[in-house]
């Protein structure tokens, strides 16, 4: 067979195998896509989040949703307060909804001042649901898809505990709305 050096290397044979790279990065882009898709419509799993609650008690998130869908209001800075709360007080009563409050930057120093401040301002009939977390920041952040520090990030997730849609910003109609129909969804 008689051989040809082409400039990305040795190739043996006639002119069809100088496509036969560029066949094989298309396949195998072909399949990366395949492989990303796939884990998109399968959703991505939730990291494991340990935090107690505003009741004082060890929570596991999503263990503690399992079974069924959940919306989980993600607050990353203080100032993401003015849109956690308008969304925990209008989804609390129509889904099994959780509100997280990531405080790994908060200086140990001051956490018992901060925990103190979220419970005094959180109603009662929510503080069961009100996950204060310490650790997990980068792993939370990947999952919410972190962009804009003082937004509210809301995550779907059905009841395996992945992810099935993220939002973030502040409570709207058509937000509301979006929300509403992804729950639909995972039902």
């Amino acid at each position: 067979m008689p051989f040809r050096v082409w400039k990305n290397g040795l190739k043996f044979g006639k002119a069809e195998h100088r496509t036969g790279g560029r066949y094989h990065r298309v396949m195998k882009a072909g399949l990366f896509l395949t492989m990303i898709l796939a884990s998109v419509a399968a959703g991505q799993e939730l990291p494991r989040i340990e935090g107690k609650n505003l009741l004082d008690r060890k929570i596991e998130l999503p263990q503690a949703a399992a079974g069924h869908p959940a919306v989980l209001v993600i607050g990353f800075t203080h100032a993401s307060q003015h849109q956690v709360k308008p969304w925990a007080a209008k989804l609390a009563p129509l889904f099994p909804t959780w509100q997280i409050a990531e405080l790994q930057d908060v200086p140990r120093l001051v956490r018992g001042m901060v925990e103190h401040g979220i419970k005094s301002d959180t109603p009662s009939d929510q503080r069961e649901r009100f996950v204060i977390t310490f650790q997990g920041e980068k792993e939370l952040k990947a999952a919410a898809e972190f962009g804009a520090p003082d937004d509210a990030y809301l995550l779907v997730l059905d009841g395996s505990g992945a992810i099935r849609w993220r939002y973030h910003g502040p409570l709207t109609d058509a937000a509301l709305d979006e929300v509403k129909k992804q729950i639909a969804a995972v039902h």
